[in-house]
């Protein structure tokens, strides 16, 4: 008999966003950010009730950057993750995959406005600092920064 959680699950999603096959967009939480200060973390939030993943996806790439993430391409989901924090909050974490190419390196910097005390960096995929990511991240990252992730759009492979 399985046991009933003592919270609901929260569904997430958040966006790996890749500038090119070879680097990658996060996000750097705030040092007053309650939970997670100062780490590293793939930009997204909770999905609202009666709302679409890939909508609310879009949703937080602007509320966290800005209208110029509207131009961003959401693509197909790269994984599925799981997390239970320490608390007990349990997390379903669907990533997508974010084509930021326009957005050419040195000019994403320009486009992008955050809010708060939240700032984006830009790493080599293979330079990834995975142990900065927040603890449901790191394993995805890993694989990532180990090029087991690749970019997809949702017609498939970008290059």
């Amino acid at each position: 008999m399985a046991h009933a959680p003592s919270q609901p699950r929260l569904l997430v999603v958040a966006g790996l966003v890749w500038l090119d096959g070879a680097r990658v967009l996060v996000q750097r939480r705030g040092p007053g950010a309650g939970f997670g200060a100062g780490m590293l973390e793939l930009p997204g939030g909770k999905v609202e009730p009666g709302e679409a993943p890939g909508g609310a996806l879009a949703r937080e790439l602007v509320e966290e950057w800005g209208p110029e993430a509207a131009t961003l391409g959401i693509g197909q989901i790269a994984e599925v993750l799981h997390h239970v924090y320490p608390a007990g909050l349990e997390v379903v974490l669907l990533v997508y995959h974010v084509d930021a190419s326009a957005w050419a390196s040195g000019t994403w910097c320009d486009r992008i406005r955050t809010e708060g005390e939240a700032t984006v960096r830009e790493y080599p995929v293979a330079g990834l600092p995975v142990s900065d990511f927040l603890p449901a991240d790191r394993a995805f990252i890993a694989a990532v920064a180990r090029g087991e992730v690749v970019p997809r759009s949702r017609r498939g492979a970008w290059r």
